[in-house]
Protein backbone atom coordinates (compact mmCIF):
# COMPACT_ATOMS: atom_id res chain seq x y z
CA UNK A 1 0.00 0.00 0.00
CA UNK A 2 2.82 2.29 0.57
CA UNK A 3 4.22 2.23 -2.48
CA UNK A 4 0.51 3.12 -4.55
CA UNK A 5 0.54 6.19 -1.72
CA UNK A 6 4.28 6.85 -3.12
CA UNK A 7 3.57 6.79 -6.31
CA UNK A 8 0.49 9.06 -5.85
CA UNK A 9 1.35 11.46 -3.39
CA UNK A 10 4.35 12.33 -6.29
CA UNK A 11 1.63 12.83 -8.71
CA UNK A 12 -0.91 14.55 -6.73
CA UNK A 13 0.31 16.76 -3.15
CA UNK A 14 0.29 20.31 -4.99
CA UNK A 15 -2.71 20.27 -6.97
CA UNK A 16 -5.30 21.97 -4.60
CA UNK A 17 -2.82 24.27 -3.49
CA UNK A 18 -3.48 27.47 -4.78
CA UNK A 19 -4.51 30.16 -2.10
CA UNK A 20 -5.73 33.52 -2.37
CA UNK A 21 -3.70 35.98 -4.08
CA UNK A 22 -3.40 38.24 -1.32
CA UNK A 23 -1.91 35.52 0.94
CA UNK A 24 1.85 36.24 1.98
CA UNK A 25 2.62 33.25 4.56
CA UNK A 26 1.77 30.01 5.74
CA UNK A 27 -0.74 31.01 8.29
CA UNK A 28 -3.11 33.52 6.56
CA UNK A 29 -6.74 32.97 5.60
CA UNK A 30 -7.09 30.18 8.75
CA UNK A 31 -10.21 28.55 8.68
CA UNK A 32 -11.94 24.89 9.52
CA UNK A 33 -10.54 21.69 8.07
CA UNK A 34 -12.99 18.99 6.42
CA UNK A 35 -13.23 16.50 9.69
CA UNK A 36 -12.07 13.55 7.26
CA UNK A 37 -8.73 15.37 7.15
CA UNK A 38 -8.62 16.44 10.78
CA UNK A 39 -5.69 13.22 11.10
CA UNK A 40 -3.33 14.91 9.02
CA UNK A 41 -3.00 17.75 11.09
CA UNK A 42 0.16 18.33 13.63
CA UNK A 43 -0.45 16.86 17.40
CA UNK A 44 -2.18 20.03 18.85
CA UNK A 45 -3.23 22.05 15.78
CA UNK A 46 -6.68 23.74 16.13
CA UNK A 47 -8.68 21.99 13.00
CA UNK A 48 -11.13 25.24 13.10
CA UNK A 49 -7.98 27.29 12.71
CA UNK A 50 -5.93 25.94 10.05
CA UNK A 51 -4.44 28.05 7.25
CA UNK A 52 -5.75 27.90 4.23
CA UNK A 53 -2.55 26.74 2.13
CA UNK A 54 -2.51 24.17 4.48
CA UNK A 55 -5.97 23.00 3.81
CA UNK A 56 -5.70 23.22 0.23
CA UNK A 57 -2.86 21.21 -0.01
CA UNK A 58 -3.82 18.19 2.62
CA UNK A 59 -7.10 18.39 0.35
CA UNK A 60 -5.06 18.14 -2.76
CA UNK A 61 -2.80 15.47 -1.34
CA UNK A 62 -5.52 12.99 0.55
CA UNK A 63 -8.43 13.61 -1.92
CA UNK A 64 -6.33 13.46 -5.61
CA UNK A 65 -4.83 9.59 -3.59
CA UNK A 66 -8.22 8.15 -3.02
CA UNK A 67 -9.60 9.32 -6.67
CA UNK A 68 -6.89 7.44 -8.14
CA UNK A 69 -7.31 4.03 -5.72
CA UNK A 70 -11.25 3.22 -5.94
CA UNK A 71 -10.47 0.45 -3.60
CA UNK A 72 -9.13 2.47 -0.93
CA UNK A 73 -11.80 1.81 2.01
CA UNK A 74 -10.98 3.85 4.84
CA UNK A 75 -7.83 6.72 4.33
CA UNK A 76 -7.24 6.39 8.17
CA UNK A 77 -6.43 3.08 7.89
CA UNK A 78 -3.94 3.72 5.03
CA UNK A 79 -1.77 5.94 6.54
CA UNK A 80 -2.14 8.43 4.01
CA UNK A 81 -3.85 11.27 6.64
CA UNK A 82 -0.19 11.06 8.39
CA UNK A 83 2.29 10.97 5.21
CA UNK A 84 0.17 14.09 3.55
CA UNK A 85 0.43 15.88 6.74
CA UNK A 86 4.09 14.88 7.24
CA UNK A 87 4.84 15.88 3.51
CA UNK A 88 3.23 19.38 3.93
CA UNK A 89 5.25 19.93 7.21
CA UNK A 90 8.75 19.16 5.59
CA UNK A 91 8.22 21.15 2.52
CA UNK A 92 7.37 24.22 4.64
CA UNK A 93 10.56 23.61 6.23
CA UNK A 94 12.65 22.92 3.29
CA UNK A 95 11.50 26.05 1.35
CA UNK A 96 11.75 27.66 4.67
CA UNK A 97 15.71 26.43 5.03
CA UNK A 98 15.95 27.24 1.65
CA UNK A 99 14.79 31.20 1.58
CA UNK A 100 17.26 31.47 4.84
CA UNK A 101 19.91 30.30 3.19
CA UNK A 102 20.15 32.68 0.05
CA UNK A 103 18.82 35.89 2.64
CA UNK A 104 20.89 38.68 3.67
CA UNK A 105 21.74 38.69 7.29
CA UNK A 106 19.96 42.11 7.72
CA UNK A 107 16.61 40.54 6.22
CA UNK A 108 13.73 40.27 8.08
CA UNK A 109 12.37 36.81 9.61
CA UNK A 110 8.85 38.48 7.93
CA UNK A 111 10.32 38.75 4.55
CA UNK A 112 12.20 35.34 4.82
CA UNK A 113 8.90 34.00 5.43
CA UNK A 114 6.98 36.01 2.72
CA UNK A 115 10.19 34.42 0.77
CA UNK A 116 9.30 30.64 1.96
CA UNK A 117 5.79 31.17 1.06
CA UNK A 118 6.56 31.92 -2.82
CA UNK A 119 9.10 29.13 -2.76
CA UNK A 120 6.55 26.63 -1.75
CA UNK A 121 3.71 28.25 -4.24
CA UNK A 122 6.34 28.33 -7.25
CA UNK A 123 6.60 24.49 -6.24
CA UNK A 124 2.67 23.85 -7.08
CA UNK A 125 3.15 26.02 -10.19
CA UNK A 126 5.98 23.70 -11.78
CA UNK A 127 4.39 20.76 -11.06
CA UNK A 128 1.54 21.81 -13.16
CA UNK A 129 3.50 22.88 -15.76
CA UNK A 130 5.33 20.05 -15.87
CA UNK A 131 2.42 17.48 -15.85
CA UNK A 132 3.16 16.01 -11.97
CA UNK A 133 6.47 15.59 -11.78
CA UNK A 134 8.82 16.73 -9.15
CA UNK A 135 13.15 16.81 -8.67
CA UNK A 136 14.44 14.21 -6.63
CA UNK A 137 14.58 16.37 -3.47
CA UNK A 138 11.16 16.93 -3.20
CA UNK A 139 10.30 13.14 -3.90
CA UNK A 140 13.00 12.05 -1.28
CA UNK A 141 10.89 14.13 1.14
CA UNK A 142 7.93 12.35 0.69
CA UNK A 143 9.53 9.15 0.69
CA UNK A 144 10.79 10.01 4.28
CA UNK A 145 7.30 10.68 5.46
CA UNK A 146 6.06 7.43 3.87
CA UNK A 147 8.75 5.43 5.67
CA UNK A 148 7.55 7.20 9.02
CA UNK A 149 3.91 5.98 8.04
CA UNK A 150 2.26 3.57 11.01
CA UNK A 151 0.21 2.25 8.29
Amino acid sequence: MKKLVAIFLSTFVLIACSSSEDSLSFSDNPGPIDSNLVGALEEGQDPSRVPEIQRNFLAGCVMGATDRMPDLVAVQETGLLEVCGCSYMELVKEVRREAAAVADPVTSSSEIEQDAYKRFKKLDEDFQATEGSFDDEILALFATCIRQSPA
